[in-house]
């Protein structure tokens, strides 16, 4: 029986990688650990203006990570309907999660791990590193 690999990554552990020029290893983690993982085009818009605005990245290295990263993903249109997140600007995440049938969220976002209310099973950053 194959296991649920489906999930969504947070716009925040995506920034954390990107932002430090270490993209690649989380991208190296999500192949080891053959995981499918959905985004919506907010989420891409996230980390790319955050590359720009934190990191100072110019506007082609963020283009450049963003093509990068976007080869890992599966791109959805999640209907925006659920209310389920503590910040009700993650509700997107919620959103992907639950219509895509994602078994986990990765995130380094407290109050989304915190939430023993959500319906995937929340995991930081860390999990990935030591899962395969």
């Amino acid at each position: 029986m194959q296991r649920n690999r489906r999930c969504c990554i947070d716009s925040c552990v995506w920034i954390k990688y990107a932002g430090h020029s270490k993209a690649t290893a989380l991208l190296r983690y999500i192949s080891e650990n053959r995981l499918i993982v959905f985004a919506d085009r907010y989420l891409l818009v996230e980390i790319h203006d955050a590359l720009i605005s934190v990191f100072h990245f110019s506007l082609q290295e963020a283009d450049y990570t963003i093509r990068k990263i976007e080869t890992f993903l599966i791109l959805v249109t999640p209907r925006n309907i659920y209310r389920l997140s503590p910040d009700p600007e993650d509700n997107y995440l919620y959103d992907i999660c639950i219509q895509y049938n994602c078994k986990y969220l990765i995130t380094i976002d407290k109050a989304l791990l915190l939430d023993v209310n959500a319906p995937f099973i929340r995991k930081t950053d860390a999990w990935l590193k030591k899962k395969k």
